[in-house]
């Protein structure tokens, strides 16, 4: 079978642009990268559960889960200074629910209420921010660790914590005005 020449042409222009796309990661130019291990803590307590974010210089954000010791591991992270949020809201959130409102093999879903309730540590709003939080850290190259001290107080209002174990659930089923 004979190509023709237009199709050698465009097949070679993709050849072109695809070897300078590659070519920062060849020559090793590409971004470093880290791994940043480390333990939450609020009030001389583990944070058992929600997230770290790493939001870089450029742009690009990190995520790391909180594991129920407080501990957590951010891979690939980009080297430079970051600014770093500390989130718990979403399991706030689900521990807010009612019992079994949320099936634990709901993959949409990080925690069934049962144990968010059991994981949640309700910590100052400002924190749920890179921006707002106050934290900064400098990556460098290689494995590090960075433990994040959380300090302040939850003021009531702010919406950390907010209807979980606070009284009786709010709204109805539904199908109708509340009951008085």
């Amino acid at each position: 079978m004979r190509y023709p020449l237009s199709s050698w042409r465009i097949s070679g222009r993709w050849a072109g642009l695809l070897v300078l796309a590659t070519f920062p990661w060849i020559c090793g130019c590409a971004k470093p990268v880290a791994t940043v291990t480390g333990k939450v803590t609020y009030q001389n307590g583990p944070v058992k559960g929600g997230q770290v974010i790493f939001a870089a210089a450029d742009g690009h954000s990190v995520v790391a889960d909180i594991n129920e010791d407080g501990t957590y591991r951010a891979e690939k992270v980009p080297v430079g200074q970051a600014k770093i949020a500390v989130s718990t809201k979403s399991l706030g959130v689900a521990a807010s629910m009612p019992k079994g409102s949320m099936p634990a093999n709901n993959p949409n879903s990080k925690a069934a209420p049962e144990e968010a309730r059991r994981r949640y540590v309700a910590i100052p709003a400002n924190y749920e921010s890179a921006e707002t939080s106050g934290l900064t850290y400098t990556v460098v190259s290689g494995s590090q660790e960075h433990d994040i001290p959380l300090t302040g107080t939850v003021t009531p209002g702010s919406g950390a914590g907010k209807g979980i174990g606070t009284g009786p659930p709010r709204g109805g089923s539904g199908s109708g005005p509340p009951k008085k």
